[in-house]
């Protein structure tokens, strides 16, 4: 976490307490769900969503103890508060706790705070988590993961897991009430596709076209792949929707194309005249990037290098093969789409351009294998709601 990051997070606990006492004030049957980060709400939002429909009037908070997920979605109106976490301390959590008083407690993925999961042990909380993924190698099974797996044996009412072997290695070490359901991310990126949605810009620069997306790139080597295929296809449009809007990332990547890229908020400013003509457009805008995979016929999905690649299931939805970097074998969802032939792992640039030089002959294939994916892996939500509120 950066200085500013940091700081952010430290100016969020300054009269925290006091304000979560003031909202809770006398509230009963509050469901809480909790969420460390952005991706981890992502995960969480189906869920939460499908909540306030069966609860109208029911009293729903949401915490974060990222920064960047709490200032995204502080006002979001789904639920009745956001607020921080309280740092995780014996004293601030039992002021916590005394203050919510929840009827049920959901976690996502794998928030373990000693103090807080000690509170909700004391009280008796009604308390599940889902989207668990675990590998063998996970350090929960090491030495190291004593406390955690402690934790996992005596503190959920349900762990709601993803796959089945994070059942099988769960239920190995001891864990009761594992039942596996799925990704309630698939449900989400289904809805996403079904409803409407166009942009004016994008439509005229791709002409009735489709386009290669390359969505959520968040390094040099994801931009390299980009450039690599851009400069041995000058005819091909490409859209990049980069994970930060950062300038100097954005200005290297047009740069390196000849001067062939330019910035979508460029023509939002001055008008849309010669969008036509450019070749990589870069839509420096956030929170499209669900909706702009539609323009595509296969996307390039950032991360990979030093992280595993953000949602491949986010184009998978509208048939898009997805390529993305080498460093994928966590995510359940790379992997199911490279076994199926409908994901494709690449170490360096010219790999790149040798999937999309062979992309015509497999795209009719690749492309259905990739909706089926998602189709066929739909249902994570009604599973997690009929098991937590039953």
């Amino acid at each position: 976490m950066n200085f500013a990051k940091l700081k952010k997070q430290l100016d969020g606990q300054k009269g925290l307490l006091q304000q979560i006492e003031a909202a809770c004030k006398g509230v009963e049957g509050i469901i809480w769900f909790h969420v460390a980060s952005l991706g981890e709400f992502e995960e969480a939002r189906p869920v939460i969503e499908a909540t306030r429909e069966r609860f109208p009037e029911g009293k729903i908070l949401l915490t974060f103890f990222s920064p960047n997920g709490y200032e995204a979605r502080k006002n979001w109106p789904v639920v009745n508060w956001v607020f921080y976490l309280p740092f995780d301390t014996r004293r601030r959590m039992k002021r916590f706790f005394d203050a919510v008083r929840p009827a049920k407690a959901i976690f996502t993925i794998g928030e373990l705070w000693p103090n807080m999961m000690r509170e909700i042990r004391r009280r008796g909380i009604d308390a599940s988590i889902m989207s668990v993924r675990k590998e063998a190698d996970s350090s929960l099974f090491g030495w190291l993961g004593a406390r955690r797996r402690r934790i996992f044996r005596t503190s959920y009412t349900h762990v709601l897991v993803q796959n089945e072997l994070s059942r099988r290695l769960l239920e190995g070490i001891g864990v009761p009430n594992v039942t596996t359901v799925g990704d309630a991310r698939v449900d989400r990126v289904l809805k996403i596709a079904a409803e409407p949605w166009n942009n004016v810009l994008v439509d005229r620069w791709c002409g009735g076209e489709k386009v290669l997306v390359a969505g959520c790139t968040s390094s040099l080597q994801d931009d390299d792949l980009v450039i690599a295929i851009a400069n041995a296809h000058p005819e091909k449009k490409i859209m990049v929707v980069p994970k930060e809007m950062t300038p100097e990332p954005m200005q290297r990547m047009i740069a390196a194309v000849g001067g062939r890229g330019a910035l979508y908020s460029s023509f939002e400013k001055n008008g849309a005249d010669g969008i036509e003509n450019v070749q990589v457009l870069i839509v420096d805008k956030v929170g499209w990037l669900a909706q702009l995979y539609r323009y595509g016929y296969a996307a390039v999905v950032g991360g990979g290098y030093a992280f595993m690649p953000h949602s491949v299931i986010e184009p998978a939805v509208y048939g898009l093969p997805v390529l993305f970097g080498p460093k994928y074998v966590r995510e359940t969802h790379c992997v199911d789409l490279v076994a199926q032939g409908a994901g494709t792992s690449v170490h360096t640039p010219e790999e790149a351009v040798a999937w999309f030089n062979a992309l015509p002959e497999r795209l009719p294939e690749a492309s259905e294998k990739a909706s089926a994916y998602c189709r066929a892996n739909a249902g994570a939500t009604d599973a997690i709601m009929q098991i937590i509120f039953s």
